[in-house]
């Protein structure tokens, strides 16, 4: 008995989508690991560990769209949609995590010696312009997939192919 061969989009899309969790998952969970006990009402505390989280940021974000990629190639509308939302769920917390930054920054820079006031100030607008890409690409991300999720649900046949670049 053999054995039919396999689509090479389907026979990739399961490690695929394996690659992507872990893009995802491992530099979140060692950014967990990282940050120890959590103080949320310490503002230097509050303050490191939103700047740690925008050096994270990159890697899960790759995850993220491969993960959207492969969603959009095997036409899983269901997946694509969830990871529309995860992106937009992630885009706002990240906005409202930029405002608290920002306002712990401020409250920080208060006690930075003079001396280190400059190094601080550089690292505050790095981390910040870091989280607005950040943010800026995961709602652009959550919109578009949740648009192309949206259009193909949309087509009677279903068999319709959306290029992911067109001449």
């Amino acid at each position: 008995m053999s054995k039919r061969p396999m689509d090479p989009d389907e026979a990739l899309s399961a490690p695929l989508y394996a690659f992507a969790l872990l893009l995802v998952a491992v530099p979140l969970l060692d950014f967990l690991q990282s940050i120890g006990a959590l103080r949320p009402t310490n503002v230097q505390w509050r303050f490191a560990t939103v700047g740690l989280l925008s050096g994270v940021l990159l890697t899960p974000m790759l995850g993220l769209t491969v993960a959207m990629v492969v969603a959009a190639i095997r036409q899983h509308t269901v997946l694509q949609r969830i990871l529309a939302v995860l992106s937009l769920v992630a885009a706002t917390t990240l906005s409202l995590l930029l405002i608290s930054f920002v306002l712990d920054a401020l409250q920080v820079s208060r006690v930075v010696p003079e001396q280190g006031r400059t190094a601080f100030r550089a690292a505050s607008v790095k981390a910040v312009l870091k989280q607005l890409s950040a943010t800026a690409v995961l709602l652009f991300l959550g919109l578009r997939g949740w648009r192309i999720s949206s259009w193909r649900s949309r087509r009677r046949d279903g068999q319709a192919q959306i290029p992911l670049v067109s001449r």
